[in-house]
Parts: structure tokens; sequence; C-alpha cells
């Protein structure tokens, strides 16, 4: 009896040793795997080829035709959710919609301000802006507009006072990464 316990318990020890070899071999290769596949999709994921806009040109980008209206900055009292030393600035689109799958086309709209050492802001709703017919961008994904509309989109920053006068706007989709835009207008002052 002793014998074929022996051998029962050393084919399981044989095969216990071949588990833990194997394990070790491919623990490994599956955490590269997964890995690679998390750093390709945070790579694609980024802005990373920019497109310059001109000052009051029109561009193509994600079935619209862009245009920045208007990048106003102005200096903002401290109290309430708002620093001392803050600029709201506040950022106007004109968008012709080309292609009326907004969802498709705009998932991920990103707004944002950028200077030249590549810091950059994203939208606050800290600044109460006048209630207009201009919506955020986010928020125009999911109006129903017909291709040929031309939509007003608004987007507020809060800033330092000592970036504002250098920023410039950048909008970024989904569907175009890497590749986004940025608009060679910086803001302008008003009281």
């Amino acid at each position: 009896m002793t014998g074929r316990g022996d051998e029962r318990g050393a084919g399981e020890n044989r095969w216990r040793r071949r588990s833990m070899v194997l394990l070790a071999v491919l623990l490994p290769v599956v955490m590269a795997v997964t890995a690679r596949q998390s750093i390709e999709r945070w790579w694609n994921g980024r802005d990373r080829i920019v497109r310059e806009v001109a000052a009051g040109d029109q561009v193509d980008f994600g079935g619209a035709r862009w245009q920045l209206h208007a990048l106003r900055m102005a200096p903002l009292p401290a109290g309430g959710n708002i620093p001392d030393h803050a600029m709201g600035v506040v950022a106007d689109f004109r968008v012709q919609v080309q292609d009326a799958d907004l969802p498709g086309n705009w998932r991920d709209c990103t707004i944002a301000l950028q200077d030249e050492q590549g810091r950059r802001w994203m939208p606050t709703h800290v600044l109460p802006l006048p209630r207009t017919d201009a919506s955020e961008c986010l928020s125009a994904v999911y109006s129903g507009v017909k291709a040929g509309a031309t939509l007003r989109i608004r987007q507020a920053f809060l800033v330092p006072r000592d970036a504002a006068a250098a920023l410039r706007v950048t909008v970024s989709l989904a569907r175009q990464k890497p590749h986004y835009l940025r608009f060679a207008q910086h803001p302008r002052l008003v009281q």
C-alpha cells in the first residue's frame, strides 16, 4: 500500500511543480500583453498631433466646420468658489454641422485652454454665464441638430491671471485622436 500512495504523492508533486513553473511563465506573459494594450490605448487616446487654426479661420473637424468666434477674459473678484488672482475666460464657437451623427463624431468632446508650457485648463461650472442659445460641447452632442445647422458652443474657464493672456483654445474629439485643433487667437480683455 505504501508504494501506491508514494507513486500518487510523487505524481501530485510533479504536477504541482509543473503548474508552478507554468504559472511563473504565463503570469508575466499575460501581464505584458495586458500592459501593452493599456499603454497602446493610452497613447492613442492622447492629443499628440496639433492642427493649428489661424485667427478667424474655419476648419473642418469631426463632421463639422469649427470657428472660434470670440475668446474673452475678465478679472474676477475672489470669494466663494473663486480663488485669489483668478481670471474668467469664455470661449465662443460657431460650429456648422456637416454630419448630423454628433454622438458618434463628437464623443468625448473636450474644449480646453492650453499655454505655451503645455499646461491645460478644463471648463468650469463655477462661473455663472448669462442664458443664451449657446450650449456646452457635450450638451450639443445630444441636441438632435440636422446637417447644415449652426451651433453656438460656449465654454467657461477659471485660470490664473498670470497665464490668461497667453492661452489658446484646443478642441479634441475621441474619433479624431490623436489629432486635435489649436486656435491661434489669444483672449481679449473685457471689463
